[in-house]
C-alpha cells in the first residue's frame, strides 16, 4: 500500500498539468458553442464542408455533418480532441510506470522489500488506475459545467448527463486500452526515455490506421487495430457502443495484462 500512495503522489503533477491543458480546451471551444447557434454561422460551416473532399471528412470523422447549432453533436466532435490528448496521457501512465525503478537505478531499493513482482505489477497498475480514473473524472465535471453554461433554455440537464456518461465511458474504455498497451511497452523497452515515444508512436500509428481505414474501402479492417476507433464520440451519440468494439477492447486490455506480468516475472533486472 506504501507504494501506491508513493506512486499515487509521484503522478499528482503530471496529472494537474493534462488536468489544467485539458481543462483550457474544453473552456475554448464550449465557449464558440453560442456562436454555432446563429444560422449564419451554421450556413458557412456548411458551405467548408461540402467543399472538403470526401476522403478528408472520413478522416476527421465528418462524413456526416454534425449539426453544431446542438450542443451533444457539437460536444461529441469537439471531445475526439480531448480523447486523444486523454488517450496519449494514459499510455504514458502504462508505459513509465515498470520501466521507471530500472532507469533510475531505485529497482533495487524496491526489489529488496518483501514484497513479490506480482504484487509491484499489480500496485503500479492500480496506481496507474487510479490516477487515470481521477483525470477521467476531472474531464466530466469541466465537461458538464461547461455544458451547464452554454446549454439552451429548451436543452434538459437530463439529457446533457446521459450523453456525457455515455461519451466518457467510452473515452474511458479507450484510455484503459493504450494504458494496458503501455504497461506492456514498459516491460519490453530498455530504458524510460524510450518508453514515452513508444507510447506515443503506438497511439498515433494506430490512429493513422483508423483514418486509412476511414479513407479506403480496402483498408476498413485496418479499424479493428485503431482503439481510437472503438469509441468515436460522434458514433456514440448517434449509434451508440459496438460490441464487437467493446469485446476487441477488453480483449486487447486482457491480454496485455496477462503478458506484462508474465514478462515482468521472467524478465532480468539491470541493477
Amino acid at each position: 500500500m506504501n507504494i501506491f500512495k508513493m506512486e499515487v503522489k509521484k503522478g499528482l503533477k503530471s496529472l494537474a498539468i493534462w488536468s489544467v491543458v485539458c481543462i483550457l480546451l474544453i473552456i475554448l471551444f464550449m465557449s464558440m458553442f453560442p456562436s454555432m447557434k446563429d444560422s449564419g454561422m451554421q450556413e458557412l460551416v456548411n458551405t467548408k464542408m461540402d467543399a472538403m473532399p470526401p476522403a478528408l471528412l472520413e478522416a476527421f470523422n465528418l462524413k456526416d455533418v454534425p449539426d453544431f447549432s446542438k450542443l451533444n453533436e457539437y460536444f461529441s466532435y469537439v471531445f475526439q480532441y480531448i480523447v486523444i490528448a486523454g488517450s496519449i496521457y494514459a499510455g504514458i501512465l502504462g508505459s513509465k510506470s515498470l520501466i521507471k525503478e530500472e532507469s533510475e537505478g531505485t529497482i533495487e531499493f524496491l526489489y529488496a522489500h518483501p514484497v513479490s513482482r506480482g504484487k509491484i505489477v499489480t500496485t503500479k497498475i492500480l496506481s496507474s488506475f487510479s490516477l487515470f480514473y481521477l483525470f477521467v473524472m476531472i474531464m466530466a465535471i469541466a465537461s458538464i459545467l461547461m455544458s451547464l453554461v452554454v446549454k439552451p433554455s429548451d436543452l434538459k440537464i437530463f439529457d446533457i448527463l446521459i450523453d456525457i456518461k455515455m461519451l466518457f465511458s467510452g473515452f474511458f474504455l479507450v484510455g484503459l486500452v493504450f494504458m494496458c498497451l503501455g504497461f506492456l511497452t514498459s516491460v519490453l523497452v530498455p530504458h524510460l526515455r524510450l518508453a514515452t515515444t513508444a507510447s506515443i508512436g503506438t497511439f498515433f500509428v494506430t490512429y493513422l490506421l483508423g483514418i486509412f481505414s476511414s479513407m479506403i474501402d480496402k483498408l476498413e479492417f485496418l479499424k479493428y487495430f485503431s482503439p481510437f476507433n472503438y469509441a468515436v464520440p460522434s458514433e456514440i451519440i448517434r449509434n451508440g457502443f459496438d460490441v464487437v468494439n467493446i469485446v476487441l477492447a477488453l480483449l486487447i486490455i486482457i491480454v496485455s495484462l496477462l503478458t506484462t506480468y508474465f514478462i515482468y516475472n521472467k524478465k532480468d533486472f539491470r541493477i
